[in-house]
């Protein structure tokens, strides 16, 4: 109880790799409050330590998460960090790339030993996925590279996860995505074709400033128009 009161304080993150930051807090309650009901399974691609994943869980009590995360000491942080807090029985932890579909498979496989049906491959209610939004040459680059690995993407890295997301979510589920408002259109443009974009929220963390991040919500064959909004942050 202790560590849930503290949360997100105090989550073992793995020496010399990327701390989380606000962006990953921003898709966790943007998740939340878009969700609908808290009885919902969620995967999680490229889960870092787990802070996305275990802030959802911790705002419903019926949820059931599974991450998939490339680096081992991050995985393994995320696990720790699911223990810390009581949450193992409801997280799964997987490790390896999203463009893998053993690994998205597994995902699947995971979910299904948690509904206790393991001879079924489920579908998931919904993907959140906080991917390497930053591009080479827009920011100082890190020494370590387990920290370039996690900031850092190129311009296939979206359309890798929002393929894994399309992969493994049921049909209506929806996709939670954030990056830096400047890649707004690359968000857009590399969702898969099924994939239709219901709400973009600008987030403003300065006034007479320009947007700093954006968040996406987007449904597997949804019909509903797109909307945009602009949300000021804390």
């Amino acid at each position: 109880m202790e560590a849930r009161r503290r949360f997100p304080a105090g989550l073992v993150q793995p020496e010399g790799s990327y701390r989380f930051s606000a962006d990953a807090l921003l898709l966790a309650e943007f998740a939340a409050e878009q969700g609908g009901g808290a009885e919902a399974s969620f995967a999680d691609i490229g889960s870092g330590c787990g802070a996305v994943a275990l802030a959802l869980l911790l705002k419903g009590e019926g949820r059931l998460g599974v991450g998939l995360e490339l680096l081992r000491p991050s995985a393994a942080a995320a696990e720790e960090n699911a223990a810390l807090l009581g949450l193992e029985g409801r997280f799964r932890m997987e490790r390896g790339d999203a463009g893998d579909t053993a690994c998205l498979r597994a995902m699947r496989r995971a979910l299904a030993d948690m509904l206790g049906n393991p001879e079924c491959l489920p579908l998931f209610d919904a993907v959140v996925c906080n991917p390497p939004w930053r591009l080479a040459g827009a920011g100082r680059i890190p020494p370590s590279d387990a920290r370039r690995t996690a900031l850092f993407g190129d311009g296939e890295t979206f359309g890798i996860f929002f393929r894994a997301a399309d992969a493994v979510l049921r049909q209506g589920g929806a996709l939670y995505a954030v990056a830096g408002a400047e890649r707004t259109a690359d968000l857009l443009a590399a969702l898969p074709q099924r994939m239709r974009p219901e709400l973009l929220r600008l987030v403003f963390t300065k006034k007479d400033s320009p947007a700093e991040f954006v968040l996406l919500k987007a449904v597997k064959n949804g019909r509903k128009m797109l909307r945009v909004e602009a949300s000021q942050a804390d």
